[in-house]
Parts: C-alpha cells; structure tokens; sequence
C-alpha cells in the first residue's frame, strides 16, 4: 500500500537527497541532465518497458487532458529514473526544451540532482518536491509530485511524475498522482495474470501437441471442444471439421461409453472404429470423465492412439522387429548373388513370397531383408513359427480373440500376430505344419485381407504382407493330401528358394572367416588359426544343418581356443570328409535346383591363412588402396583390416 511521507519525515528525506547530490559532485548551477540515452539505447530501453510503456501510457494522456491547460507536464520514467515518455502543454514542453528535459534524459540524482523523481525511486514513496527543496536552481520556480510504479512481486519497474511552475500548484496533484499509480499497478498485475494464463494455455498446448496420441476434449452433450495437432493427422480431418463437431460423428458407440463416463467410470485401452472417406481404421481410446466443482459431470478427455503405432511399440518391446538386411547374408557364389538380387526386385511388392529351402539355410534372415528392403520398413515384423504352436492355439495366435472367446481369455480379448503386423509383414515359419482346417481360414483371410478374432463377429481390414518359409516339398504334400492346393498357389505367388551350404560351397570359406571374427568377439576370444587339414574337412563335409550348423561348429572350435586335439575329436565325431570329388557333384532336386560345377581337387585348397592373405592383397588391388571399400568387400571393419594387414606382415 502507497503512503505519502509529510512533515519531518519529507524534510529529512530532502535533507539527505540533497546530501547525496554533493558527494555526487551535482553543481547548482547545473542546466541540464548529464546522462541522456542515444537514440538506440532510447529504444532499447523502450523495448525492454514495453509492458510498462502500454499499461502506464494511457494514463499519462489522460493525467495530460486533465492537466493540460495548467501547463504541466506528465512524465512516465523506468525504474533508473530515464525518461520514457512525457507528455503536456506545448508551451510548456517548448520552455524545457533547451535543458534537455525529454525522452531519453536521465532524472536520477547523479545527473541532475535532488528531484521528485529521484527521491521517489530513492525512498519507494510518493512525495512532492517544490521550489529549492530541488537541488539544482534550474527546478526551483517548479514543484513537481512523483509516484514510484511497482510489479506484480512489488519491485519498481518506473516512476511516474506531474511537474509545472510553482505558482500553478494544485493541492490535490499527488494524490491524482497516487491514484494514477494505484490503476497502473493493478492493471499490471492483472496484466501478469493474463499473461501467466497465456502462458499456461501455450505451455499446455505445446505439450500436448508434442503427445504421440490424440487428445480431445468435449462437453457434456459429446461436442468436441478443442483437440491437439495429433488429433487432425490421426484422423485426417482439419481443425473446423473436428471441433465443434459432435463425437457421435465419428464413433457410433460413444453414447455407451460416455453413458459409463457419466457414472464416473473411467474407460481404458477400448477398440472402436472410426470411418472417414469410406476408409475404416482402429483405434485405441481411453475416456476420463471432467468434473465441475460440486461434483457433477460437465464433460470428458478422450485419447486416441492408432492401433497399428500401439501394435508397432508391442512389436518393439517384444522383440518382433526385423534385425537383419541383405548385407547379413554372407555368401560370393552366382546362385546366392542372384538370390539377393531377386529379392530387392521384390521386396516392394504386396504379393506374398514362400521361400523354400532346408533348414538352416537362412530363410527367417532372407524374409527380414525383405522386410528392411521394403517400405514396410518402419511398422512391424512379426514371426509366428506354425510348427511350434498347438494346434488348440494356433488359430487364437493368428487372428487373436474377444474377451470370454474361452475359459482362459483376458480381459478386452488380445489382438492376433495379423493385427500386431498390421501395416507390417506377418513372417508363417514352418507353414507346411500347420494344420489342414487352419490352412482354410488362412486362406480366407488373405482373400478378403481381413479377419475375425476367435469369439468375435467384427470384422477387422488388415494391411499385411505374408512371407512363409518351409523345409518340407509343398507339392508332395499336396499329393498326400496333408497341404490344400489352393494355398499353396496363394502363397506361392513369388517363390524364392535357397540352396543348401553343399550346393554352394564357394561360400563356405567366406562363411568360416565370417564367424570366426564374429564369434571370436562374441566369446571374446582370440581369433584361432585353423590348419590346412581341418579347413579341407570343413569345406568338403555336407552340412546337413547348413549354415546353422557350420556357425555352430565355428563357434565350438573359437571356444576351445582352436585347439586341434579336442577340434579333432569333434571333428571324427560329426564330420566325415569324402573320398572323392564325384561324392561332391550336385544333383537337382525337386525344388527346381540349379546344378553348379563339381569342386575342385582337394589337394588345391589352401589354408585359411593363405586365403585370407590372398583375398587381402586381391581385393587391395581391386579397390586402389581405398581400404573403406576393401574392408566393406571383406566383410570386415576396417579397425579389422588393418589388424590383419599387421598381423600378417602384409606391404600394402
């Protein structure tokens, strides 16, 4: 509260400014004001009271009109005393003029001496100051009432100041002053308030536009009131056609779920459909009722999350996302090269795909290239191996079900591998193991690209792309009747087939380097030298587990440190080198395999060290000594190469 000092209290008060002036070295005689603001800090110092200068200035005009033609002058200062804005009679302003009494012009003690304004900013009080109680003789014929101006958090932000000759003086003037200020400050604390609230609302929206799901909120009759960013791009819609707009518009059901808000009753994680432009998508959608403050419903915020992004986060979290690309396929034969080259045409392609091949070849590591080759990329990979579920739940895994489809349902059901892939790839392993009446509604759902959970009747569209993978001859099971036809060719609308390790054996070497680097840091293990005789045994046994086999095999030998005694044994126990090169001449088989050139003598092979020396220098050669694409070609990092390069003493 504002009080105004009289009596001894005032005398001292001047008795002191005027002391201050001395020390501060303030002549009498002084004409004008010694610190004036150049035009550009003028400026700045406008710009920084901004919200002074817009609250206080209609005051000053208003305090000019009333006292205009009394011939005074209205001055509105910062809270250093520098003169913002100064308003009042012409003439009167034309008689200051030559002492500098203008925007900009400094009223503080240091440079004019003892004054209203001064003190007022000095002692945080209104107080008048007439004749030669101002310091300088300059004031003396005048008598001026200043006011300090404080925030919202009281601190003084200003001053504002009624000054004109002595022989004008109103006894009334500090109090118009007084309550002058008294309107501006609290027109600046509710200026603070409703900036506070501006910056609450923007704060608020910020955050809420930074959300990854659609909040809306809604009244009581299920009219959206307003709705986050996210809202518009979920539901495709702009703003003028959401807002305002009634709830029901866009899901049928929400009469029943807000009929459930209204007792209170929170609503979490429940599936409905929304439909725009004849397209139908699902969402995930919780409802919190709002409350007014005697208790009673007046509306509700509703959230949406798109369920293919809640299936992708799942995916995430559960480990249903693909690893490899075509780069983790390791292989320099023709067939391999051509495999890889066939599958990038492909990849784009929403056809389904059945790669055959026997086990271990690769068929789950080429089905997640495909996948990262694609515009899939980015939604879900999900792998159901058909062979390893129970026949009683494979359908349930596939299309998911509603809750009380069986004993054992969890509550709001579970969605199925088609629904968590949805935008996705759905990977069937092991297809030729599922069972005959599954193979039906298989089939159903890839005609109609859509399914019914298990205890349900809705519909529900699905976007995914289907690769299955087997090992066993589909044709022969069609012949036994234990595989339908039908599905054989909707699967098999892009055929892919890989041939085992024995058919390609030019890999096998490349294959052996591979992971023995790679298991060598897996078991941070050093890196074994092999001998000559284990290598021919490697490259000219079958590998009837393929490549899972010759990895397993590598990383046993990395693990016993490369030790020959105990690699023998192993060895004698589960690889048995042929006799002959015929042995080693590749037959085609029933999956349209294509015959490559028998190997070569075995006495021409060399050790692996030799090989990779070779390859090194080779490779060198090729590339011009650009050791990034030597180590690229190699299949190793290029800290790798240059320890090989050192290893084997190598002039490169």
């Amino acid at each position: 509260m504002i009080t105004i000092d009289s009596g001894p209290d005032h005398k001292a008060k001047i008795r002191t400014s005027h002391q201050r002036s001395l020390k501060l070295g303030v002549e009498r005689d002084r004409q004008k004001p010694s610190k004036i603001l150049s035009e550009q800090a003028l400026k700045l110092s406008q710009e920084r009271n901004l919200r002074l200068v817009k609250i206080a200035g209609p005051f000053v005009q208003l305090l000019h009109e009333f006292v205009a033609e009394s011939g005074f002058i209205v001055i509105l200062t910062d809270e250093k005393g520098f003169i913002l804005q100064l308003a009042g009679h012409d003439k009167t302003l034309k008689e200051v003029e030559p002492y500098n009494i203008a925007a900009g012009a400094s009223m503080g003690t240091d440079s004019i001496g003892a004054n209203a304004i001064s003190i007022a900013l000095e002692e945080n009080s209104p107080i008048q100051v007439t004749g030669d109680e101002h310091f300088v003789k300059l004031f003396h014929d005048w008598s001026c009432s200043a006011a300090p101006i404080h925030d919202e958090k009281g601190t003084i932000i200003g001053c504002l100041n009624i000054c004109g000759h002595i022989n004008m003086v109103y006894p009334h003037i500090l109090g118009l002053i007084v309550a002058s200020v008294k309107a501006i400050e609290y027109q600046v604390k509710s200026s603070f308030s409703e900036m506070r609230q501006k910056e609450a609302y923007r704060f608020v929206s910020q955050i809420l536009n930074t959300l990854e799901f659609g909040v809306l909120g809604t009244d009581v009759s299920g009219t959206i009131l307003r709705a986050n960013d996210i809202t518009y791009k979920l539901l495709r819609l702009p703003a003028n056609q959401i807002e305002n707009s009634k709830m029901q518009d866009f899901i049928k059901d929400w009469r029943r779920l807000f009929a459930q808000v209204k007792d209170k009753k929170i609503i979490i994680d429940e599936e409905v459909q929304i439909s725009r432009f004849g397209i139908r998508d699902t969402f995930n959608i919780s409802v919190y009722p709002l409350t007014d403050g005697d208790g009673s419903v007046s509306g509700s915020v509703v959230t949406l999350r798109d369920m293919k992004r809640v299936y992708k986060m799942v995916n995430k979290y559960t480990g249903m996302e693909a690893r490899y690309n075509f780069d983790d396929l390791i292989g320099e034969s023709d067939e391999m090269k051509r495999i890889i080259e066939y599958c990038k045409n492909i990849s784009d392609s929403p056809s389904t795909v059945l790669i055959q091949g026997e086990s271990g070849t690769g068929k789950e590591v080429l089905a997640q290239s495909i996948h990262n080759y694609s515009s899939r990329r980015d939604q879900g990979f999900v792998a159901l191996n058909c062979g390893a579920i129970p026949e009683t739940l494979i359908e349930s895994e596939l299309f998911g079900y509603t809750e009380g489809a069986f004993t054992s349902a969890k509550k709001g059901g579970k969605p199925g591998k088609f629904e968590l892939a949805n935008g996705g790839t759905l990977f069937l392993d092991e297809i030729g193991e599922m069972p005959p009446d599954m193979q039906v509604k298989l089939l159903r759902a890839l005609q109609e690209r859509a399914i019914t959970r298990v205890g349900g009747e809705k519909l529900i569209p699905v976007d995914v792309r289907i690769i299955a993978a087997t090992n066993r001859n589909l044709l022969q099971d069609i012949k036994k009747g234990k595989f339908r036809q039908d599905l054989y060719y909707r699967l098999s609308v892009i055929p892919v087939y890989i041939p085992p390790l024995r058919k390609r054996r030019e890999d096998i070497p490349m294959l052996i380097n591979f992971f023995l680097n790679l298991k060598s840091v897996k078991l941070r293990k050093q890196l074994p030298d092999m001998d000559n005789r284990l290598f021919k045994k490697l490259v000219y046994y079958d590998w009837p587990g393929n490549v899972r086999e010759l990895e397993n095999f590598i990383e046993k030998y990395v693990n016993l440190d490369g030790n020959l005694r105990l690699a023998d044994e192993f060895v004698s126990a589960d690889i048995k080198q042929t006799d002959s090169t015929a042995e080693h001449e590749l037959e085609t088989e029933s999956m349209n395999e294509t015959p490559v050139s028998p190997v070569k003598d075995p006495s021409e092979v060399v050790s692996l060290v030799e090989l990779e020396k070779d390859a090194i220098q080779r490779a060198v050669e090729v590339y011009q000594r650009n050791m990034t694409k030597v180590a690229k070609a190699l299949g190793i990092s290029r800290n790798a190469l240059y320890q090989k390069i050192k290893k084997y003493g190598l002039d490169i």
